[in-house]
């Protein structure tokens, strides 16, 4: 969803501020269809210099089961059918490896400063039991229930916006009808708002059941291991001070080896709750129906929960799940995970230095591998939780056209859901040249366009370039979006009309009813034909291919009473936002319509503020093909200006004017990798000059730069540490991130570089 909300919103909030009034040139469309599976060198680059990704197949095995059981540790003994699993290996001697680094040494020698130390944190048993728990072998597995678990725990967040948001406005409802909100029996509520609640929680309970859930640790010392094995039992013992017949403690045999806990029955509870009613000292009937409280105490009956820890072999285990059933090991490493085709992938990262590896399967991420799918499922809920509310309402007016448009953005919701598709996701970090993370599925993320090579790639040459993040976005699916966000804000503003309608004598409220009343009567037809000049003519004449890029070769802006050497050779981050233009008759007149609405909306204050606020008339400035537009400041040069640039090809909203026409020029130069998908690139060696660069120059000129002897002092003092400091984080190098589509799912690329 961002990534339609970047085309609309980020430039609006640029552009508008400079208010453009002229773009004059002819249309053109530039198309790159070449495709490649991950990276093409530049013209001139030997080939031989892109160190490519090992590629997983989806299903294929090239290691045998052996292989893999010997590289994955317990995991041949965890049952194959397992819904997820993900372990964490060589956690100690990673750590171990990153103190021995600047950034390390450094770390140690603040946690000195402060009267630490790493022996004295070692000496703390919880630290230590940690660490142990962490630092060899550490897994986490969840059974083939887990996704139905899951899928009724998104259900059960959906059901509380949905009778949550019913509630809220029975609450206003009820406030204009009575004047005052006062709720004197949970009855009320349950017979109102909340009607329907208490069957929907029972139904959901009825249908969930613990999934298998195994996590374990692999500890070597064995003093460590037996401690870290009696703080897990401790842990559960707590259960035995549960003062009830349902709980009970257990033991049984797993792989030769003895492990205890407890089991709570479903049964006994339910006869527990039978018991208190009988003897009048639970009186649920009075709150629930008497006919669900029969269906609670069924299901309730039904259910167990079984917590049990112990030791195999150099392991300490945990597992919890509704039968001692569940709880399996297998004898056989064809049985266990390392035989799951999802892990086949990880036959390409045998010969690697794996930290992590695991997988997750399709129905396990359904649903909440998108942060977007999971928003538009909670507010479609609370939206027909409003609407309900509103049918239901006596007090709040004729409220149909707004539940005509909730029910409207109920539809659309649930279609942008159905967008979203999920496949098994397998992932792995290691460590190579700092660490690599692959990950391979997942969600099938439909707001980008993976099909087409993004062309944007010379832009990230430059020398300098400090971050440079590079995609096109799916243009079918975020129409849809915006079709969202235009019904999402046409709803709220028309309830918000509804709601200025009412009587109600309260001193926020007329603040809030006269606001809006201005606001329809002197602002909305010029913000509403901004929106529509945004959301039309901008929208049609930028393409899909966006970028933001940072480089760190900017000019010191003049700003008043900043030392010269500072302004001559200090040196500041430039920030451009650009993308593709295919049609810029269309920004002329979307900017045309801005600029007309802008006028307007400046009139009007200044007649509310009883004096003229002079419109700001933009400067234009050209080099080649490129059009420069921007407001002048005081301070400004040609590094540091606001500004809007538009070419046939690119659209830029840039820091600096001179920024922009050096990218317009890398990218009529071309170079670059070619590339499909989404792309990160941060420059860590770029940051530690620039920053060496800056501190150079302020010690050279510490006189200068500060007037006041005790900050100039303060600084000298700290000088070193703050050498310190940057020497530490000079160990990283870059960060690149690649998303894409092979065969047919999602993969990503993640490589932080360090020494």
């Amino acid at each position: 969803m961002y990534i339609m909300k970047r085309k609309y919103l980020l430039i609006s909030l640029f552009s508008g501020a400079v208010a453009l009034t002229a773009c004059k040139e002819k249309t053109t469309t530039t198309t790159d269809e070449t495709s490649t599976p991950a990276e093409t060198a530049p013209a001139g680059e030997p080939a031989s210099k892109i160190a490519a990704s090992p590629k997983p197949t989806a299903s294929e095995a090239t290691a045998s089961v052996t292989d893999r059981a010997a590289k994955l540790g317990f995991a041949q003994y965890i049952p194959k059918n397992i819904a997820t699993y993900g372990a964490l290996y060589n956690g100690k001697k990673a750590f171990e490896n990153f103190l021995q680094t600047a950034a390390g040494a450094f770390i140690l020698e603040r946690m000195e400063d402060e009267g630490m130390s790493m022996d004295d944190l070692l000496k703390n048993e919880q630290m230590a039991g940690q660490l142990a728990f962490y630092g060899e072998e550490h897994f986490v597995a969840y059974g083939e229930s887990a996704p139905e678990a899951v899928k009724l725990g998104l259900n059960l967040f959906e059901r509380v916006a949905y009778y949550g948001s019913r509630t809220g406005v029975y609450l206003a409802d009820t406030q204009v009808r009575e004047g005052d909100v006062q709720i004197g029996s949970p009855l009320a509520l349950l017979d109102g708002p909340l009607k329907g609640s208490v069957k929907d929680l029972i139904t959901i309970f009825a249908k969930a059941e613990m999934p298998a859930y195994y996590q374990g640790a692999k500890v070597s010392d064995a003093k460590q291991r037996e401690l870290l094995a009696t703080q897990i039992a401790d842990g559960i013992a707590v259960l035995k001070y549960i003062e009830s017949e349902a709980v009970e403690e257990v033991t049984l045999k797993r792989a030769g080896n003895d492990f205890t806990g407890y089991k709570i029955s479903g049964a006994k509870l339910s006869e527990t709750l039978e018991a208190l009613e009988e003897g009048g000292l639970l009186d649920m009937a009075g709150v629930i129906d008497p006919a669900d409280i029969d269906v609670f105490k069924t299901s309730l009956a039904k259910k167990n929960l079984v917590i049990v820890s112990g030791v195999v072999d150099d392991y300490v285990i945990f597992f919890a799940g509704k039968s001692v059933d569940d709880f399996v090991f297998v004898d056989k490493v064809e049985n266990s995970v390392c035989a799951n085709e999802k892990m086949h992938y990880i036959d390409s990262y045998l010969e690697k230095d794996i930290l992590y590896a695991g997988f997750k399967s399709a129905e396990m991420s359904e649903g909440v591998d998108s942060v977007s799918s999971l928003v538009f499922r909670m507010i479609g809920s609370a939206v027909k939780g409003a609407g309900k509310g509103l049918s239901e309402a006596s007090a709040l007016g004729d409220t149909r056209d707004v539940e005509a448009l909730l029910e409207s953005l109920v539809d659309q919701g649930e279609a942008m859901i159905s967008l979203f598709t999920s496949t098994d996701t397998g992932y792995v970090a290691y460590l190579e040249d700092g660490i690599k993370i692959e990950s391979y599925g997942g969600s099938n993320m439909p707001g980008i366009d993976f099909t087409k090579t993004n062309a944007f790639a010379p832009l990230e040459s430059g020398e300098g370039t400090l971050l440079f993040a590079n995609w096109t976005g799916n243009e079918s699916y975020n129409e849809k979006v915006m079709n969202y966000v235009d019904t999402l804000g046409e709803t709220s503003y028309l309830m918000s009309q509804r709601v200025a309608a009412l009587d109600i004598d309260n001193g926020d409220f007329l603040k809030f009813k006269q606001g809006l009343g201005l606001f329809d009567a002197q602002f909305s037809k010029d913000v509403m034909s901004l929106w529509a000049a945004l959301r039309g003519d901008l929208a049609a004449g930028l393409g899909a291919e966006s970028a933001v890029i940072v480089d760190v070769n900017g000019s010191f802006p003049r700003i008043p009473n900043v030392p010269e050497v500072i302004l001559k050779e200090g040196k500041v981050p430039r920030i451009a936002y650009v993308s593709e233009v295919v049609d810029r008759a269309k920004l002329k007149t979307s900017w045309d319509k801005i600029n007309t609405s802008a006028e307007n909306i400046l009139k009007t204050v200044s007649n509310m503020a009883g004096k003229e606020i002079p419109m700001q008339v933009p400067m234009s400035s050209e080099k080649n093909d490129l059009k420069t537009w921007f407001i002048p400041l005081p301070f400004q040069n040609d590094d540091f200006v606001p500004s809007v640039s538009v070419s046939d090809k690119l659209f830029f909203a840039s820091t600096s004017k001179k920024y922009s026409e050096s990218l317009a020029e890398s990218f009529a130069n071309g170079d670059g990798y070619s590339r499909k998908g989404a792309w990160l690139h941060v420059d860590f060696t770029v940051f530690n000059n620039f920053a060496q660069e800056w501190l150079e120059l302020v010690e050279a000129n510490a006189d200068e730069v500060f007037a006041d002897d005790s900050i100039r002092d303060d600084f000298m003092e700290n000088r070193e540490k703050l050498i310190t400091a940057m020497k530490a984080f000079e160990t990283l190098k870059k960060m690149t991130m690649h998303t894409r589509r092979e065969d047919g799912r999602i993969r990503i690329s993640m490589h932080l570089q360090a020494n």
